[in-house]
């Protein structure tokens, strides 16, 4: 008899904050929606604070997340990925996407030692269609990215912008391969992650996680305490947080 033994459980999540390099007044009360989450590590994409990064940091910092790594800029004017983590982070080496400005600054990944994990926090940028190129050369490395971590604990999260039935020419066919590869999706709790114009629903949020990574209780939160994250016109964002157990 086979028996699995799995060292560290962790509460992870991730929340699009709808910043759009901002297009979207920032929204400050973000950061204590993102500490009542609760989560050991949070991984925040689109965030463009501007001129709060550094207070939204802190207020992070001083509930607890003390650990934090953000993305880099490049130049253009991009989204980045915040990660906040209960435990301590160390960079991960990781290629970069070079093939334009705005990929890098949507892409992060770190490592936690204490349980011997590597997270990568990765946004695909909305390419318009005069730019269906770069759709395919963003999947491209991240399924690259995918096959090199496949054998070591590991975690891909984020807003990938891609659903399971989504079409070949925004992702979709690279998506379906990195589970085929056996890469495990979380299979969330929920009506949805994106909450459009009108009735408009999506789930292009995601939580991947290899054979060597236990995913559970996943599911979408809209609200909590107190806090409105999406679905409704007053909401911070028009993505809900995503949520998961995970042990390694």
């Amino acid at each position: 008899m086979q028996f699995e033994f799995w060292a560290l459980q962790m509460l992870i999540a991730t929340w699009n904050l709808n910043n759009r390099v901002g297009m979207v007044r920032f929204r400050p009360d973000a950061a204590n929606a993102a500490i009542a989450l609760g989560a050991d590590v949070l991984v925040l994409t689109e965030f463009y604070p501007q001129e709060h990064e550094a207070s939204f940091a802190d207020a992070l910092h001083r509930a607890g997340w003390a650990h934090q790594a953000i993305s880099k800029v490049t130049g253009a004017k991009a989204n980045r990925v915040l990660i906040a983590s209960r435990h301590p982070l160390e960079p991960l080496d990781i290629r970069l996407p070079d093939f334009d400005l705005q990929f890098p600054s949507n892409v992060l990944g770190v490592c936690i030692p204490a349980a011997g994990v590597s997270i990568v926090g990765v946004r695909i940028p909305w390419y318009v269609k005069q730019e269906a190129g770069l759709v395919f050369n963003a999947w491209d490395w991240l399924e690259g990215i995918a096959a090199f971590f496949l054998n070591q604990p590991s975690v891909i999260l984020g807003d990938l912008n891609v659903g399971l039935k989504s079409r070949r020419s925004r992702g979709g066919e690279h998506f379906r391969r990195i589970l085929s590869l056996g890469w495990r999706r979380a299979t969330p709790v929920g009506t949805a992650s994106y909450f459009g114009a009108g009735e408009r629903r999506s789930e292009v949020d995601h939580i991947l996680g290899n054979g060597l990574c236990h995913i559970q209780n996943a599911r979408y939160v809209t609200d909590l305490d107190g806090h409105i994250l999406a679905g409704r016109s007053d909401a911070i964002s028009d993505h809900a947080a995503l949520m998961a157990e995970i042990t390694f």
